[in-house]
């Protein structure tokens, strides 16, 4: 009771919450993990949280970091695996269209064409017209590949016809030529290079935008808020293991970002300065192009076209609801709020702020975009990237860019066992999902009846949408799997 009465003061009189407040009432003392400018590249990538409490490192490490040690003597059977089964398979133009359509690369579908778009594929926009869309993955070029192995930026036009995209054309950037289905190795080189950059796009542009932004609102949570706020009781069943795991990725000499010889998981086709600014393309986004904006946070359900973007969407629903009814009762203008309003603003682009956050549903919205990404939608996006076939969508690739009347090298040596090996092991470790924790075994420490409720109302539709999105075929990641948190 002292702890409430105390909040509810606090929330009433400046003052009072400036001057009165106890340390112990806070995770850490109010002394706990704080965002700064990125080490690596302070004005290219969000804030870091790099000041770590030992108690959540040590506890990545047995949970998490452990597993990375024990699957890495694991490599040898993995390229005994490349050299039995070599190279690259044949991609279909209907396996081709299906991962544009239905796997989690359909993030990149979008009927926004900026100049550079208009002029690439001028011939077929002026020609027909039909429901254009592209998929665009010009921020490959900043990537500098090891001798050999070889990566160009690409633009894809496709067409919608009912609920399916049709492909119509590839763009290849490094060859500065349009190849079709009639260009026989041409094209069947161009989509290994456009699903080459899907790879690298979605593992290294896109996704990220999932962890390393909502870092800081993690660390500004766990020290500005006090533990028996409402607030805190929502969010810290989703914080465990984060921080650790993104400093990790981003920070640590062993990261598969750093890419050295010796690291037999490390797949990707250039050294870490490339990899890092695919990293500055996702977050500052790509001047004149409208398919790379800067990061901003989004206060919305997800707007993304075919079953991915249906998926995605029902989930939000049932957390929106989840959120709202447990913040019902929040009062307009609570101290504590505006205070961590301010906070995350500072670090988040376009969080809303205490002028705006009490307006409307902003605070329900701001707090489900959280809990919905580092939940459903991160998980998900590992989960599907997972089931991809790594040899029909590669991230090394041993011949250069197609031009016309190319002759394609034999499959079997477009990437080697080495090259399959490092992808397999990094599969293993980092890209699909390993869940600890599961989001339908969230435990929130609340204290109203009515709080209480909302948990068990929240559980019962997740399961009710796991179920109608399966009997559907939207079936994306078994809600058994969705974890608590970002964890992997």
């Amino acid at each position: 009771m002292r702890i409430k009465q105390l909040i509810k003061n606090l929330t009433n009189s400046r003052t009072s919450a400036e001057h009165q407040y106890d340390p112990k009432d806070f995770l850490y003392e109010r002394k706990g993990p704080w965002p700064q400018p990125s080490p690596i590249h302070p004005w290219g990538e969000s804030p870091a949280v790099i000041h770590l409490p030992w108690r959540e490192t040590i506890d990545w490490w047995i949970w998490i970091g452990s597993r990375y040690l024990a699957t890495l003597p694991m490599s040898l059977p993995y390229f005994v695996k490349g050299l039995i089964f070599p190279g690259l398979k044949a991609v279909s133009d209907e396996e081709f269209e299906d991962l544009l359509n239905y796997s989690m690369m359909s993030k990149f579908l979008t009927n926004k064409f900026d100049e550079k778009d208009k002029e690439v594929f001028k011939t077929y926009l002026e020609k027909e017209e039909l429901d254009w869309y592209i998929v665009d993955l010009e921020a490959v070029k900043v990537v500098k590949t090891f001798e050999g192995i070889y990566a160009s930026a690409s633009k894809t036009l496709l067409h919608k016809v009912g609920e399916r995209f049709i492909v119509k054309a590839i763009y290849i950037d490094d060859s500065e030529d349009v190849f079709e289905p009639k260009d026989g190795d041409a094209w069947q080189l161009a989509k290994y290079f456009m699903l080459q950059g899907g790879a690298l796009c979605a593992t290294l542009v896109v996704h990220p935008l999932l962890h390393f932004p909502f870092d800081s609102i993690n660390a500004v949570s766990k020290t500005s808020l006090p533990k028996e706020h409402i607030l805190f009781k929502l969010l810290s069943p989703h914080f465990r293991f984060t921080l650790p795991l993104e400093n990790a990725v981003l920070n640590y000499k062993s990261s598969l970002l750093q890419e050295k010889w010796w690291m037999t998981y490390a797949p990707y086709p250039g050294g870490p300065s490339g990899l890092r600014d695919l990293l500055v393309e996702g977050y500052k986004g790509i001047k004149g192009n409208l398919s790379y904006p800067p990061f901003s946070y989004k206060m919305s359900s997800p707007k993304l076209e075919g079953r991915y973007g249906e998926y995605l969407r029902s989930y939000y629903q049932v957390i929106y609801e989840f959120v709202a009814e447990v913040l019902s009762e929040v009062e307009k203008g609570d101290f504590w709020i505006s205070k961590w309003a301010d906070y995350c603003n500072r670090y988040v682009n376009d969080f809303p702020d205490s002028s705006i956050i009490f307006e409307e549903d902003n605070l329900v919205k701001a707090v489900t975009t959280y809990l919905y990404t580092v939940t459903v939608a991160h998980a998900a996006d590992h989960y599907n990237y997972g089931t991809l076939d790594k040899r029909q969508v590669p991230l090394r690739i041993r011949q250069q860019p197609p031009y016309k009347g190319i002759r394609m090298n034999p499959r079997s040596k477009l990437c080697n066992a080495v090259d399959l090996m490092k992808y397999y092991m990094a599969d293993s470790l980092f890209f699909s999902p390993t869940t600890v924790t599961k989001l339908i075994n969230a435990k929130y420490k609340f204290s109203e009846d009515y709080q209480k409720g909302a948990v068990i109302k929240f559980k019962e539709k997740l399961r009710i949408v796991d179920k109608e999105l399966k009997d559907k075929g939207v079936d994306y990641m078994p809600l058994n799997k969705i974890s608590a948190s970002i964890q992997f």
